[in-house]
C-alpha cells in the first residue's frame, strides 16, 4: 500500500472518529439541555405555589375551595372523603359491661374506700340488680324502726352484705361505679379469681368472707406484689 491510500484512510478514519465525538457532544448536550429545562420548571413551579393543601372531595363545595386556594397560590390534592377501606372495615364493638357474663366485679361505697367484691355466671347487670333490691329493701324497713329496735337491729345480718354495710355505717353505695375486675368462664377458676380479689383489697371490702375459695396466706406475698388478675 502506497503512502497516498494511507494517508487517505487514516483521513477517512479521523473524520469518522470526528463525526462520531461530535454527534456524541450533540446528544450529550441535548440530554443536559432537557435536565436544565426541568430543573427551572421545578423552580418555576415551586416559586408560584405556595405549598399543597390535601383536602376531602365534597360535590360542589371541593372545586370552590380549589379555585380560592389557586387564587392565592396554593396548590391543592382531592381525597376521597368515603373510602373502600371504610365501608367494610369497621372497629370491632366495644362490649358492654351490664351484658358481660362469667365474671368478678366491685360494686363501691360512695362513703367511704370499702367495697363489695363478688362474681357471677350470669349476666352483670342481673346480679347488680339483685344486690339493689336486697339492699333497698333491707334499709326501707330500717326507716320505720324506732331508736330501740334500731340499734337491736344493726346486730343482725341480712342476706346482703352491700345492705348491712348501708345500714349499719349509713351510708350510700355507688352503682354507678360498679365495675368488672376480671372475667373468667370456668366457675371455679372464677371463685379463685374472686378470693384473690377479695385478699387483694382487704381490708377495704365489705365482704363478711373471702370468697368461694380457701386461699391459703402463703399466697400473700405474691398476691400484694403482682399486678391485677387478667381480664380475660
Amino acid at each position: 500500500m502506497t503512502n497516498n491510500k494511507k494517508r487517505k484512510r487514516s483521513k477517512k478514519h479521523l473524520v469518522s472518529v470526528a463525526i462520531q465525538i461530535g454527534s456524541f457532544k450533540k446528544v450529550k448536550q441535548q440530554i443536559a439541555n432537557k435536565k436544565t429545562m426541568k430543573t427551572s420548571k421545578k423552580s418555576e413551579n415551586c416559586e408560584k405555589s405556595k405549598g399543597l393543601v390535601v383536602i376531602p372531595y365534597v360535590s360542589g363545595l371541593s372545586e370552590k375551595a380549589n379555585r380560592i386556594f389557586q387564587k392565592h397560590g396554593i396548590a391543592t390534592a382531592m381525597r376521597p372523603n368515603s373510602t373502600l377501606r371504610k365501608m367494610l372495615v369497621h372497629p370491632k364493638d366495644k362490649r358492654d359491661p351490664d351484658s358481660t357474663t362469667d365474671c368478678v366485679y366491685e360494686i363501691p361505697c360512695s362513703n367511704c374506700d370499702q367495697s363489695y367484691v363478688g362474681e357471677t355466671g350470669r349476666r352483670f347487670s342481673t346480679r347488680l340488680s339483685e344486690h339493689m333490691k336486697e339492699t333497698d329493701k333491707v334499709t326501707g324497713l330500717k326507716k320505720n324502726y324506732t331508736r330501740q329496735t334500731r340499734k337491736q337491729s344493726e346486730s343482725e345480718l341480712s342476706k346482703s352484705a352491700i345492705a348491712d354495710h348501708s345500714v349499719q355505717q349509713n351510708h350510700v353505695i355507688d352503682w354507678q361505679g360498679s365495675k368488672i375486675l376480671s372475667k373468667e368462664g370456668d366457675a371455679r377458676s372464677r371463685r379463685i379469681m374472686e378470693s384473690i380479689w377479695i385478699r387483694k383489697k382487704s381490708p377495704q371490702v365489705m365482704n363478711r368472707d373471702e370468697g368461694g375459695h380457701f386461699l391459703s396466706h402463703i399466697y400473700d406475698p405474691i398476691i400484694f406484689t403482682s399486678s391485677a388478675p387478667s381480664t380475660g
